[in-house]
């Protein structure tokens, strides 16, 4: 998720709609067609052009390295038939467009908008389990062909660096993690690009056939952790691996990608770096004054983050007894 310095500057800006229409310009679009979704790690919004919907995302003060790996990525996926968000080139034959004013630099992907249905974990039947499964192994195993540029180490690193020294649970747990990576094999057949947030919300469904969005949050990893994050709210931080939805996903998975017992029964360690993960984006993420000075909106949801921020901050302390 984005500061929210950034969200509350942005969207109370008269500015910002002028800067979506001059980075919409890049790729054409119908002045009337402009609407905004939502805002999180990014600011999102649908538009026409010749009658066809698109995807608009704007990221603020992104890596730009990062956005090209991304988008390099999801255009493998494509021309191999995986069913991705595919991201457009512009007029210019850019992938990623730039610009900047007083708010800062920002970068725009545009991608097709993609129709279906989105489920909760509740309404799936035990075909779409299994659809569910198989299409993460399906995208793992194309991420297995796919040229690996980073590391896990390197995400702990960042973590170490930046978690202060008061947080000192959530830095023991960081030590843990370390630790316990550091046993665990990394090859060409369990480590590579994942998802990262492959939940339900990041899926459309048309018919049988599982469309995936939102891919900003990929990164290398191990295949397994992937599996951890995708289920965590089937799991809600209790793993059970003899409950049957989960063990129609692993059938699902298994049928395109193989996966130890080891690597599966790592889940929950997987899910222990997720919240590490997690509690370090929303200490960035936190980064207004909670006072009247700020619009209303800004103060509930920065009550919301610290609130979580503190449920976090209590789970690594029980983990520690």
């Amino acid at each position: 998720m984005m500061k929210l310095s950034i969200m509350r500057d942005f969207l109370e800006s008269n500015e910002s709609e002028f800067l979506v229409h001059s980075l919409l310009e890049n790729w054409g679009f119908e002045q009337d067609s402009v609407q905004f979704l939502r805002a999180s790690s990014n600011f999102v919004f649908v538009f026409e052009r010749n009658g066809e919907k698109y995807i608009l995302r704007i990221t603020p003060n992104g890596d730009r390295n990062k956005l090209m790996e991304e988008v390099a990525f999801l255009s493998f996926l494509s021309m191999n038939e995986v069913s991705v968000n595919r991201p457009e080139r512009s007029k210019k034959g850019n992938m990623v467009e730039e610009t900047k004013n007083d708010l800062g630099v920002f970068q725009a992907v545009v991608f097709r908008f993609l129709t279906g249905a989105q489920y909760e974990v509740e309404e799936l039947s035990e075909r779409q389990l299994y659809l569910w499964g198989e299409a993460l192994g399906n995208l793992h195993s194309y991420s297995k062909q796919f040229i690996k540029k980073s590391s896990t180490r390197n995400q702990l690193t960042d973590l170490e660096n930046f978690l202060p020294e008061s947080e000192s649970s959530a830095r023991r747990e960081l030590e843990t993690l370390k630790t316990w990576f550091m046993t665990f094999d990394i090859n060409d057949a369990n480590y590579g690009i994942i998802h990262f947030d492959f939940e339900l919300d990041n899926l459309i469904w048309d018919g049988d056939n599982v469309q995936m969005i939102d891919f900003e949050s990929s990164m290398e990893h191990w295949y397994t952790a992937d599996i951890a994050f995708a289920l965590r709210d089937l799991f809600n931080g209790d793993v059970d691996f003899s409950n049957n939805s989960f063990q129609l996903f692993l059938e699902g998975y298994r049928s395109k990608m193989h996966v130890t017992d080891k690597e599966i029964n790592a889940i929950p360690m997987f899910l222990r770096f997720h919240d590490l993960i997690t509690f370090a984006d929303l200490l960035r993420t936190v980064d207004v004054e909670n006072d009247l000075n700020n619009p209303q909106w800004t103060i509930a949801l920065c009550n919301k983050l610290e609130s979580k921020i503190d449920d976090y901050r209590d789970g690594f302390k029980r983990r520690e007894k």
